[in-house]
């Protein structure tokens, strides 16, 4: 029983980190940007990266100096709940 119980929790947890990566999400590039550049929007997106845990994402902020920031987006809850995003730093 143990056993069957450990296989699905598996089966669940490789599930949704499948999910995680290759599900179009949209808003959560949006709330990236939003959290590096606020309402005005950012440059251009110039890098993003995707795990089961989380994505992250790099946005030019301004051209003159040519500025950027790194964004990390997580779930609440590991692999389930919603997204939160933080900058990270500027990377250049």
């Amino acid at each position: 029983m143990i056993r069957k119980a450990i296989s699905v929790l598996l089966l669940v947890a490789t599930l949704l980190g499948l999910y995680n990566v290759y599900a179009a999400s949209p808003e959560v590039q949006q709330l990236a940007e939003r959290t590096a550049c606020g309402n005005a929007g950012c440059v251009r997106l110039l890098r993003s990266h995707r795990t089961p845990l989380g994505q992250d994402f790099e946005f030019q902020t301004s051209v003159q100096p040519q500025r950027s920031l790194e964004v990390h987006c997580a779930r609440a809850y590991i692999l389930i709940g919603s997204y939160d995003c933080a900058g990270q730093g500027a990377a250049h």
